[in-house]
């Protein structure tokens, strides 16, 4: 059983195309340009929004493991990019807003490895959808900081708020919310998988 998981890991790994982000805003790049990276690609901010609703439905003790986490998770994206590792995560991303919209959307009390396990596939997906066409490893390594620390000022935001969500209009809010972030990312997922 488990040959078959590697095996079936390392076939998924070598199809896998290289992902290259183009630059957001024309002659912006480098560490700006990777830190507004987040904000301004809608797949990536849709992520960063049901990422942090839903760890901000989470406990509070679960949450104090989440940042930490999703840093380390973008930090360990960032060493997988150095070493050459490519992926095409562009419909990821959107599966990812989808399945994490739904469960936003149902409020259900979840077992703890099943959010961190989707903040982290989510941070590696989003950094790994993030690599800029840049041919010098300072630039592509400035940027991706950027997109680093864009994202996580984002997920922290959000992840705080949503915490604060406490009244009962509040946490519905957070629900309808999650579940609108879950309907586009369908929606562009149908779109693309017609093609």
């Amino acid at each position: 059983m488990r040959l078959r998981r590697a095996a079936f890991a390392t076939i998924l790994a070598a199809s896998g195309t290289p992902a290259h982000a183009h630059t957001v805003i024309e002659g912006v790049s480098g560490f700006p340009g990777g830190l507004l990276h987040p904000l301004l690609v809608p797949a990536h901010a849709l992520l960063l929004l049901t990422l942090g609703l839903l760890a901000g439905q989470q406990a509070s003790a679960r949450r104090r493991i989440i940042l930490p986490l999703f840093s380390a998770a973008l930090i360990t994206a960032i060493a997988l990019i150095a070493a050459a590792v490519a992926l095409d995560t562009r419909n990821a991303l959107l599966w990812l807003c989808a399945v994490n919209g739904v469960l936003v959307a149902l409020a259900w009390p979840l077992p703890p490895l099943l959010p961190a396990a989707l903040i982290v596939a989510g941070a590696v997906a989003l950094m790994l959808d993030s690599v800029p066409a840049l041919l010098s490893v300072r630039d592509t390594l400035m940027a991706l900081s950027g997109t680093a620390f864009g994202a996580l000022a984002v997920f922290t935001l959000v992840v705080a708020l949503s915490a604060r969500a406490n009244q009962p209009w509040q946490m519905t809010g957070r629900r309808i919310l999650g579940s609108w972030a879950a309907a586009g990312a369908i929606l562009v997922l149908a779109l693309r998988l017609a093609k």
